[in-house]
C-alpha cells in the first residue's frame, strides 16, 4: 500500500489484546444508510457511520458480548442523515475511546446534537485528512484517503464528496471504504497516484447512478462489492447502471442479503451473510 500523499499524523491506538485470528469486517442492514463494524484479531473495534436510526443498537448488541459497552473508535464519514443519526444512539449508549470526522458543518438538530455528545463526554476528536494512518495492530492498518485537506469548521453544498475515504488492510486482504463520494471524488482519487486496489469495495453512495464509475472501479479492481441500501428504498439503489458496471464482480447488498460478514486471515476472504 503506497500513498501517493505524505503521512500527515499516525495513531497508534492501544488497546487491551485479545487473541483471534480474523479480522472481522460487518456490513450492517441498517435500512437506507451505512453501518459498517470492524473487529481486528486482537479485539479493537472501529464503527463505520450508525445508519438513519437506533436500529445500530440491535446490531451492535447481536454482535458485542452484553458486557461490551465499549467502542475504540468511531468513523463519520459525513454528517447526512443517514450517516450520523445511529451514531448519536452510540455516543449516548457506548463508551467511545475517539472519534475521527471530517469537522465539516451541518445545520441540522442532529449535528449539533452530535457535537454536543462529543463535548459533553470529552471524547478525543481527530479531523480526517489523507494520510493519516490508524494503527488496529501491528499488522492491521486503516489508511485515510480522502480528503486531501482540512474541512472543519466549513459548510458545503454536497457534503457526499466531502466523505471520509479509508482502506483497511491486513497483510494482503484491502477493503475500501467510500462513504458517499460522486464521480468528482472518484476522479481525484483514481488520478492522484495512491493505489486504491481492494479486494473488498464498499460501493459508493448506495449505488447512486452518481457514482462508481467504470474508471474507479478500473482502479481499485475488486473482488467483492458490497451495497449498503435499504430494500425498496424510495431512491432506486442500486441503480442498474452500477449494477452493469459491477457484473464481473460479487455483489452482496444489505437490501437483498441481509447483515453481510466478511472474514479474513490476511490472505483469504469468507462472506457470509444473514439472508
Amino acid at each position: 500500500m503506497g500513498l501517493a500523499i505524505g503521512v500527515i499524523l499516525v495513531w497508534l491506538a492501544v488497546f487491551t489484546q485479545a487473541q483471534n485470528q480474523f479480522l472481522e469486517v460487518d456490513f450492517f442492514d441498517v435500512g437506507q444508510g451505512d453501518s459498517i463494524f470492524i473487529e481486528a484479531p486482537n479485539g479493537n473495534q472501529v464503527l463505520i457511520d450508525g445508519g438513519p436510526g437506533n436500529i445500530i443498537l440491535e446490531k451492535l448488541g447481536e454482535e458485542l458480548p452484553f458486557h461490551d459497552r465499549s467502542i475504540d473508535l468511531i468513523i463519520l464519514t459525513h454528517p447526512e442523515a443517514d450517516h450520523i443519526n445511529g451514531l448519536i444512539e452510540v455516543l449516548k449508549n457506548y463508551k467511545v475511546g475517539r472519534v475521527l470526522y471530517t469537522g465539516v458543518v451541518r445545520d441540522t438538530s442532529a449535528y449539533r446534537e452530535w457535537t454536543e455528545l462529543i463535548s459533553e463526554k470529552n471524547i478525543p476528536l481527530t479531523i480526517a485528512q489523507a494520510g493519516q494512518v490508524i494503527y488496529l495492530s501491528p499488522q492491521i492498518k486503516l489508511y485515510v484517503l480522502w480528503p486531501f485537506r482540512d474541512l472543519s469548521g466549513q459548510s458545503l453544498k454536497n457534503n457526499n464528496n466531502a466523505s471520509v475515504v479509508v482502506q483497511l488492510v491486513y497483510g494482503q486482504a484491502e477493503f475500501l471504504f467510500t462513504g458517499d463520494i460522486e464521480k468528482e471524488t472518484e476522479k481525484d482519487l483514481a488520478s492522484s497516484g495512491i493505489d486504491l486496489a481492494s479486494d473488498v469495495l464498499k460501493v459508493l453512495h448506495h449505488g447512486s447512478k452518481t457514482s462508481t464509475t467504470q474508471e474507479f472501479l478500473s482502479k481499485v479492481n475488486p473482488k467483492v462489492a458490497v451495497i449498503c441500501a435499504g430494500e425498496k428504498n424510495p431512491y432506486g439503489h442500486p441503480h442498474q447502471s452500477v449494477l452493469e458496471r459491477l457484473k464481473d464482480i460479487r455483489v452482496y447488498g444489505t437490501y437483498k442479503d441481509g447483515d453481510v460478514e466478511i472474514l479474513s486471515d490476511g490472505q483469504s476472504l469468507l462472506v457470509r451473510t444473514s439472508k
